[in-house]
């Protein structure tokens, strides 16, 4: 009987080995996605060289004075890095000049990214040789392209819509608001202005968790971005999926509503996870791991979806938020300067005293999750510091034959009948 289970922790931090001892005579069971093998350079290549619903981008991008470039930030866990290479040869091959591409980190209303998130996420290389700079929702530096027929006002980031050639570079990974990240999610709300941002989190539905087409005939927040995609002239989209090892294992390069929607049906496939009946009705504990969405505090959400699945498990998340930073600048409705100045003026709260509570809590082992960013998060969630102490916590409650089910990419995983 295996009562150990070991899972990948720490994104961007190490993507570090971490193993869960749980005690002698507990049954673990690793519930994983369906998962997908890495892609060699070749398969890098192809992607490039066939898109979809597009021509080659060397072809495309032909003629064009300059290149604006959307990444993901460190929130997301796309590996840009090991893609833009391949990408910057085909710009080349277009004759688009080099000192004219330039990088802009999408993050929305997320925090700027400092230069070592920087070379982390586009390669140390490129960050030294190209000019980068992080999206700045609050910014006054924006270009107005008038507004959708629904009224919403159309502000984005002037690097890239000044560029004559654009291209978003981003990742597919499962979001309630469309559905699948990934596509025009970097235009809006990616290197969008507070005022686009906000009409657009506030005045359309979301599409749903995991869901590719609309359902229904109202618009939805994907319809929107993808609207004010094709206002700035999008060209080419670079998604990647990944696997449960955070690897490269689908590449889909083309057009921003045709490429994104055949990754993102990839994605729904290589991320399905199937939960036996059995597991269902008779787990005691379900371990939630955030990996790969585990840098960033703000992201433990996304790893939730399973619980109401379980029908008697405490559950328990596991999510190091390695980034320590819980800011959403749209909602904390603050820039980022004023945000830092006051977090560092702050007297933060001492963690309560460890102790378990009922089933239907939700318990959190996090190495930098600030104790009163997390309260305020999760109120009724109880955080912990030492995950061996949470294990021991929960070996005096539970049955000294407890049945624990781990999902150890839970920030990404679908449930199987969705795929």
């Amino acid at each position: 009987m295996n009562n150990t289970a070991t899972v990948y922790s720490r994104a961007w931090y190490g993507d570090a080995e971490l193993t869960l001892n749980f005690p002698t005579g507990w049954e673990v069971e690793v519930l994983g996605p369906k998962d997908a093998p890495v892609l060699s350079d070749t398969q890098i290549e192809k992607a490039f060289a066939e898109p979809i619903g597009t021509p080659r981008i060397s072809e495309l991008a032909k003629g064009k004075k300059s290149a604006g470039i959307v990444v993901d930030d460190l929130s997301r866990p796309t590996p840009a890095a090991q893609v833009i290479p391949f990408l910057l040869r085909e710009l080349a091959s277009a004759g688009v000049p080099k000192s004219e591409i330039r990088f802009v980190v999408g993050g929305g209303s997320h925090r700027p990214l400092t230069d070592e998130e920087v070379a982390k996420k586009i390669g140390a290389d490129v960050a030294a040789e190209y000019e980068a700079t992080s999206h700045d929702f609050m910014s006054g530096d924006l270009r107005a392209l008038g507004n959708l027929s629904n009224g919403m006002p159309i502000y984005l980031n002037r690097v890239i819509a000044d560029s004559d050639f654009k291209i978003c570079l981003g990742g597919i990974y499962p979001h309630g608001s469309v559905g699948f990240g990934g596509g025009a999610k970097l235009v809006v709300p990616g290197i969008a202005g507070f005022a686009t941002m906000f009409y657009f989190h506030t005045f359309s539905p979301g599409r749903g968790h995991a869901v590719i087409e609309r359902k229904g005939s109202e618009p939805d927040h994907r319809d929107f971005a993808e609207e004010v995609a094709g206002v700035l002239d999008l060209d080419v989209i670079v998604n990647t999926v990944l696997n449960s090892r955070r690897e490269i294992c689908g590449l889909f390069v083309g057009d921003f509503v045709q490429a994104h929607r055949k990754g993102a049906y990839f994605a729904l496939d290589t991320y399905g996870t199937e939960i036996p009946e059995a597991s269902r009705k008779e787990t005691d504990l379900v371990v939630l791991n955030c990996y790969p969405l585990d840098s960033d505090p703000i992201q433990t959400g996304k790893a939730l979806w399973a619980t109401h699945y379980f029908e008697k498990a405490h559950t328990m998340a596991l999510n190091p938020a390695s980034d320590g930073i819980c800011y959403h600048g749209l909602f904390e409705e603050i820039d980022y300067a004023r945000f830092a100045q006051q977090r560092a003026e702050r007297t933060q709260s001492e963690l309560p005293p460890p102790q378990l509570g009922t089933q239907d809590q939700l318990h959190v082992w996090s190495e930098h999750f600030l104790v009163d960013d997390f309260y305020k998060k999760h109120p009724g969630a109880l955080l912990f510091r030492d995950l061996d102490q949470l294990i021991a916590l929960f070996a005096e409650r539970l049955p000294s034959e407890a049945k624990v089910a781990v999902l150890p990419s839970a920030g990404i995983q679908v449930l199987a009948s969705e795929a």
